[in-house]
């Protein structure tokens, strides 16, 4: 019989998982520096390294604003309760709709205010473990008030173990759920029937504006539905925290971020509170530094040659167009340029790995 034989093994070199991850970061990833010379990537990454965003002490810069999860009367149809009833139950006959929504029914209709689908819920997630993965961990979380919102930030504060809070100031305009004279705006869950239902929602969380300016919202155009909510952003990039805010709402939403970002200014709610006068908030609210120093910080917004740039308040939303430039879970990232007030915001692309499903959805936003 042969003695074994001594050749050296021809099996090819195997990396260890550590020398993988010395090797990744090796490569080089394309940055730009912003106003106040900190650096954020700007390219996409192509490796499976994606590195932290930016230093400890910068991340409090970061707002990202994130457009709800899918909904479930988009995919199955504006009559999809019908055919989830039988005989008084509910018995979902597709895996997408939650096994349960029978703790909603009492404080809810589905017609305005629909939830997310199951699928919603676990993308929501992925994008939150994406934030983390590259070190930007949210460290507050708000969402508008309706219910997909809601249900969307709770499930990332959930997977974050922390509590989210409800901003009635990102609600989407009144004018478009009014029938004539009539108006059919979504009767909003409050946040303590919320956290009795097991959702990850802070009652005792100070909104900026709070569930009785839904009264007042309901008598506005579009426009100044608009400004309200560029309020309500600007007014959250402006308070101290410990990290990066998200902030979860509406494809409008999303689109007046990215206004943000390109440096865009508005007018309308920000004029009510010169001249030391706090007409848009009332004293059960958030209170605000009025006045017109508080006005100049909000609103006073300029390009890079310091000439204002006014946004297009007075054009029609186009929803369609809207919700095909920000699907569902697109998020806008933004990196707050400067130290000073008047604060002006940079949009930081690709801070985020996208999110794909099959052949024809993903997440990424489109930006002008």
């Amino acid at each position: 019989m042969a003695p074994p034989s001594t050749d050296k093994c021809t099996t090819p070199h195997v990396r260890s998982k550590r020398s993988d991850d010395q090797h990744r970061r090796k490569e080089t990833v394309s940055v730009e520096v912003d106003a106040a010379g900190t650096l954020f990537p700007s390219n996409a990454v192509t490796t499976a390294f994606w590195p932290r965003v930016a230093e400890s002490k910068d991340k409090h810069r970061l707002i990202f604003v994130m457009r709800n999860a899918e909904r479930i009367d988009r995919v199955f149809g504006p009559d999809w309760l019908e055919t989830e009833l039988a005989f008084g139950k509910f018995l979902p006959t597709d895996q997408n709709i939650p096994s349960s929504l029978k703790h909603l029914l009492p404080h809810t209709s589905f017609l305005f205010d629909p939830p997310i689908t199951t699928m919603g819920k676990y993308t929501s997630q992925l994008v939150a473990r994406a934030m983390t993965q590259r070190g930007a961990s949210p460290k507050k979380i708000v969402c508008a008030p309706a219910l997909r919102c809601v249900q969307t930030a709770s499930a990332i504060a959930s997977l974050l173990g922390i509590k989210c809070g409800i901003e009635y100031g990102l609600a989407e305009p009144p004018s478009w759920f009014s029938n004539g004279d009539h108006q059919l705006s979504p009767d909003y869950i409050s946040p303590e029937q919320f956290a009795s239902l097991g959702y990850a929602v802070d009652p005792e969380y100070s909104a900026v504006l709070n569930q009785k300016s839904l009264t007042r919202q309901q008598k506005e155009t579009e426009k100044e539905s608009k400004d309200r909510i560029d309020f309500v952003l600007r007014y959250l990039g402006t308070e101290d925290r410990s990290g990066p805010l998200l902030v979860i709402g509406h494809a409008l939403t999303c689109q007046i971020a990215s206004d943000m970002g390109m440096h865009q200014k508005r007018n309308g709610w920000h004029s009510g509170l010169k001249n030391n006068k706090t007409t848009m908030v009332s004293a059960n609210e958030k209170p605000c530094k009025a006045g017109h120093e508080w006005d100049n910080a909000v609103t006073s917004f300029s390009d890079e040659g310091g000439g204002q740039i006014n946004s297009h308040d007075n054009e029609e939303v186009d929803t369609l167009t809207l919700g095909i430039k920000y699907p569902y879970g697109s998020v806008i990232s933004l990196a707050r340029a400067n130290t000073t007030m008047p604060y002006q915001y940079r949009i930081c692309r690709n801070l985020i790995p996208p999110l794909t499903c099959g052949r024809y959805f993903n997440n990424k936003p489109v930006l002008d």
